[in-house]
């Protein structure tokens, strides 16, 4: 990516013409936006290092890859707007399983319209949770590294039919409003928060 800056202002002008318009920003351009973000502010906090940042948007697993010598880290971005789909407003965002590479490695998920499906979270090291307000004017970055799914995902597991595309799917509250889950989720919410603004993980991760 060349200019970051450049697509930045160019998907916030868009985003202004489709409102004016009485249109909402497409979800597949509010989900590149954060992409941009993130690799804007990964190129930011690792410029006085050796790592070299790369954009694939999803085309080779995860959406970003940082990469020095033989070592890469693998990053996934999920992006939500406030939104309200029966829980109360509160930021969410789907989070799949993907066929692993490593041979002999296989988990089973079910779900609830497509039955068994095998995968895991093996394409990434860290997914970065990027809440946006309406005007996209600052967002906010969860830094999740993959141990922490992998432990919570019984909880982070889709068990609602409505969401037939997502095996898994993370939340944040609004502000502290929790959506009307389970108390053992809204626990575990608080504990994905507490993940705010860590870039720290990626950098020790770099060593």
């Amino acid at each position: 990516m060349k200019n970051p800056e450049k697509l930045i202002k160019d998907i916030l002008r868009l985003k202004g013409s489709l409102e004016a318009q009485g249109i909402r920003l497409p979800p597949s351009l509010a989900g590149m936006y954060g992409e941009i973000i993130v690799f804007k502010r990964l190129k930011e906090i690792l410029k006085k290092t050796d790592w070299t940042v790369n954009y694939f948007s999803g085309q080779s697993g995860a959406d970003l890859q940082i990469v020095k010598g033989n070592k890469k880290i693998n990053i996934e971005v999920k992006t939500s707007r406030l939104k309200e789909e029966g829980y109360g407003k509160w930021y969410g965002a789907a989070l799949n399983i993907k066929k692993c590479r490593i041979k002999n490695h296989r988990r089973i998920f079910k779900h609830p319209k497509k039955g068994k499906l095998i995968g895991d979270f093996c394409y990434f090291d860290f997914t970065v949770f990027v809440t946006l307000p309406e005007k996209f004017s600052a967002g906010k970055f969860y830094v999740i590294p993959r141990e922490f799914i992998e432990k919570n995902q019984k909880l982070l597991q889709n068990t609602d039919a409505r969401f037939s595309s997502a095996t898994h799917a993370l939340h944040i509250s609004n502000n502290g409003k929790m959506p009307t889950l389970p108390r053992e989720q809204t626990r575990l919410i608080t504990k994905t928060e507490s993940y705010l603004n860590k870039w720290n993980l990626i950098l020790s991760a770099n060593r």
